[in-house]
Order: C-alpha cells, then sequence, then structure tokens
C-alpha cells in the first residue's frame, strides 16, 4: 500500500534568523515527513553597529536611530537586525566605508554569511536529528557558490542541488537552484538553453517522473507564479494609471520541463510577490511567496499519495 508523504516547503529565507528558525519549528508544528528549503538561503547587506570612543554604539537601521550601550539592548537590537536577515557588524567610525572604499566589502559579507549558515546547519542538526526528520536545502540565484561547502558538510540533512534524491515510497526530488538571467546578474545564473539541459539530465535519473517533485528556484514562465513588477532599462520600477506594472519574469526551460516530464509537483520561489498554486497540465506548482523582512514565515504543505497530490494549502507563522 503507498504511503502518504506530508512534505513542508519553504524558500527564500534570505539570512532572516527569525525565518529560518520557524523553518524548522514546522517540523513540529506541521508533522511533514520531509522539510524542503529552497534557494536564497542567505542575506544581502551588512549592518555596521558602530562602536564610538565613549564605548557606545550608534547607527542607523531601517529608519530608527540608535544610541545604545553594550549589554542586552544592544544585543535585543542586533537580533531585530539578524531576523530581518541583515548581519549586524560590529566596527569603528568609517570602518564599512572604508571597506566598500578598498574592496573588501564583499569578502566581509561572506564570512558572515558563512558564520550564520553554519550556525543555522548546527541548529538543524540540533532539532531536526531527534525527530529523524529529513530535510534538503539548495543555493538559489542570489547565494555565493562559495556556501555551498557548508551545506555539503552540514551534520544534517542534504544539500541538493543539481541532483536527484529518493523521498521515500518511490517520488523523487529533482532540485535545480540557479536561475534564468536577471536584471541584477546575481551569483547563479544561467541561460535558458543550460537551465533547460541541466533539468532533462536531471530528469533522466528519474524512473517515473510522474512521481517527482521539481523543486527548481526560478518559476516556470507565465504561470502567475512570476509576476513581479516591470523594470525600465535603469531598473526602475514602472507604473501605469497609479499602479505598480506587472510582468512574468520566470523561466521558459522550467515551464517546458514541466509540461515535457509531467512531475506531479514543483515548489518554486524567486518571486516574493507572486504566492499561490497554479496547475500547469497536472503538474500542482507552488510559490509560497516570501516576507522575511517582517520575519514571517511563508511555506507550503503538500501530501503526497502514489502519484498523486492528495491535499495541498499554504501556511504562514
Amino acid at each position: 500500500m503507498a504511503r502518504r508523504i506530508k512534505l513542508f516547503f519553504a524558500t527564500d529565507v534570505h539570512g532572516s534568523e527569525q525565518c529560518f528558525r520557524k523553518f524548522l519549528n514546522a517540523g513540529a508544528a506541521y508533522g511533514p515527513d520531509v522539510m524542503v528549503l529552497g534557494g536564497d538561503v542567505a542575506g544581502k547587506a551588512v549592518q555596521a553597529v558602530v562602536r564610538g570612543d565613549d564605548d557606545r554604539y550608534r547607527f542607523t537601521f531601517r529608519g530608527a536611530e540608535y544610541d545604545l550601550p553594550d549589554g542586552d539592548e544592544l544585543r535585543r537590537v542586533e537580533r531585530l537586525i539578524s531576523d530581518n536577515g541583515y548581519y549586524p557588524w560590529r566596527s569603528a567610525p568609517g570602518e564599512l566605508d572604508a571597506r566598500m572604499a578598498d574592496g573588501t566589502v564583499d569578502a566581509l559579507l561572506l564570512d558572515l554569511m558563512r558564520e550564520r549558515l553554519s550556525g543555522w546547519m548546527a541548529l538543524a542538526d540540533e532539532r531536526l536529528r531527534p525527530q529523524d526528520l529529513p530535510a534538503f536545502w539548495m543555493l538559489g540565484n542570489d547565494d555565493p557558490p562559495e556556501l555551498e561547502p557548508l551545506l555539503e558538510a552540514a551534520p544534517w540533512g542534504t544539500h541538493v542541488d543539481d541532483r536527484v534524491v529518493d523521498l521515500g515510497d518511490g517520488h523523487a526530488l529533482v532540485s535545480l537552484g540557479f536561475a534564468n538571467p536577471t536584471p541584477w546578474n546575481t551569483e547563479r545564473e544561467l541561460p535558458e538553453e543550460e537551465l533547460g539541459a541541466r533539468l532533462d539530465a536531471l530528469f533522466a535519473q528519474v524512473d517515473e517522473p510522474r512521481r517527482a517533485v521539481l523543486n527548481a528556484h526560478v518559476p516556470p514562465y507565465a504561470s502567475g507564479l512570476d509576476e513581479a513588477p516591470v523594470l525600465d532599462e535603469g531598473l526602475r520600477v514602472q507604473t501605469a494609471a497609479g499602479q505598480v506594472k506587472m510582468g512574468a519574469v520566470g523561466s521558459t526551460a522550467v515551464r517546458d520541463a514541466i509540461e515535457r516530464h509531467r512531475p506531479m509537483a514543483s515548489l518554486h520561489g524567486h518571486v516574493h510577490e507572486s504566492a499561490g498554486f497554479r496547475r500547469i497540465g497536472k503538474t500542482l506548482a507552488v510559490n509560497p511567496g516570501s516576507d522575511y523582512g517582517t520575519g514571517a514565515l511563508n511555506g507550503a504543505l503538500i501530501v503526497l499519495d502514489g502519484d498523486k497530490v492528495r491535499a495541498h494549502q499554504l501556511v504562514r507563522g
């Protein structure tokens, strides 16, 4: 008899401490059999916490000005910064500007990314191993490839990017964290032709594609899961009649792979504004969206049963 498998999926936590901890807590909250964290795990920016000559720390974060001594209140604000996906960094006056000027700020950001992701992997081991709860993760297009070794060496969970892994009961997870080209020239982008070739090579390893789940960071083109603000050549958001113009930015290669290989479900992120479920043929595609900047975790629960999806819902916590 087929065993039903409940899968919890979330994505695009972008360095948010709060969102990652909520992802781990979803194991107890929703009772899934497997957990999948889509790409874009790292944050994007350093927040300087500047130490003055009087040993007080002065800085501005999200429009609020802070002037605090070292202590519990400062650590609370640093946690707030981390929960919003930034990396607090205690520094001397002008130190961050100097690093930006001499080109060493990227190395600093990468060090902070590594430190946080290493902590996350240790926490996942602490929280998920006692539950014997499988977890799968990968990088997204925004994530530096230098972070891959941390996922490979994680004490718990499996790095799945550009791989096929077994979910149990004959279900395969087919994963690819790269994206089609974006206006921002991000870390891990590929031409549509190469995305398509990689997806075909992955599906060639799957005996029954109808029992597969595609975990592709970028959503399929013109699916309703890939609607983002339209930008001009200067990367300015375009409007019409006072409303932001939206357009499809997903991958034609991902859509083509779904239409030809017909997996039972497909998991996507990348475009934060386009949460929802859509049908592409018989494939149930989902983008839970991302609201990491508020500390809220958007996710999806999907129940696999043989070659059918028996239940699905969006959740938020």
